[in-house]
């Protein structure tokens, strides 16, 4: 009697029962809602698989411009890192071209001073060295200047001539800057003798070579034979080179053995003149 008595009071409505109640279709309602969240998540997975797959296509389209955006900056930030370094690397190229032409030049020099050197000038008090300064604006003309001058020791009408033969004489004299009249000037004449036939003759300048003057008959002179300066007009000192004796249109002419472009240094000679040159304005 007293188990259908508790169960008598169990089935009366309570507070305690109305909540047993609500709990257990609480319980029920989510464990039906977890069941049903999984069974629709496995769907909703499937489901956006499928959406992925159909707009796949889609998606890449969509993607082009983006792509050729990101490939066009990467490109551009690549040629402005390039052009950087190949200005950099040019910049190291003629840096290293004006070295390596400075050394060229200063090879050169070296060279022809070495030349210099060993030319056997004629006795005199003082040979001065000096460099060959070019007027740009006439190249063709027969005048030249050399970076020496009267604070060097150097005087009007001394020879100027290189390791090849003589080039001409010095007709103005300043400081430090002094002007050389070219023997192929018109206005230069120069005594001489033909090292092999021993002829003693003046040449004058004619641009391209040496006329001869005051010989008349030309035929004693052998072809190819060497022309050195003379002292017999008080004013140039003996024994440089001037030129060759060449048969031209059945003229016979010297042509000189020294050029104003085979070196940029020179050789004159300072000493004591028997004679004075008349000046040249």
């Amino acid at each position: 009697m007293v188990k259908s008595k508790n169960f008598s009071r169990f089935l009366k409505p309570s507070q305690f029962n109305f909540e047993f109640i609500e709990r257990f279709f609480v319980s029920l309602l989510a464990l039906i809602f977890l069941c049903l969240s999984f069974f629709f998540y496995e769907k909703q997975k499937t489901i956006k698989l499928s959406i992925h797959g159909y707009l796949s296509p889609l998606y890449s389209f969509l993607a082009i411009p983006n792509n050729y955006f990101n490939l066009f900056l990467d490109s551009f930030n690549n040629y402005v890192n390039l052009k950087a370094t190949n200005k950099k690397l040019l910049q190291k190229l003629d840096q290293s071209r004006e070295n390596l032409s400075e050394l060229y030049h200063l090879k050169v020099e070296n060279e022809e001073l070495k030349k210099l050197l060993n030319v056997k000038a004629p006795p005199s008090s003082r040979v001065i060295v000096s460099r060959i300064i070019l007027d740009i604006s006439d190249i063709f003309s027969s005048r030249v200047f050399i970076d020496v001058g009267s604070e060097q020791g150097l005087r009007l009408n001394v020879p100027v001539f290189n390791e090849n033969g003589f080039l001409g004489r010095v007709i103005d004299v300043s400081e430090n800057l002094s002007e050389v009249l070219l023997i192929n000037d018109p206005r230069s004449k120069l005594p001489v003798i033909s090292e092999t036939s021993k002829i003693k003759f003046f040449v004058e300048g004619n641009f391209e070579n040496l006329k001869i003057k005051h010989k008349n008959n030309e035929k004693d002179f052998v072809d190819g034979e060497l022309v050195i300066s003379t002292s017999a007009s008080g004013y140039f000192k003996k024994g440089i080179v001037v030129g060759k004796i060449k048969k031209i249109k059945k003229r016979i002419r010297v042509i000189p053995n020294a050029k104003i472009n085979d070196s940029v240094y020179v050789m004159t000679l300072a000493y004591e003149y028997t004679r004075e040159y008349p000046n040249i304005d």
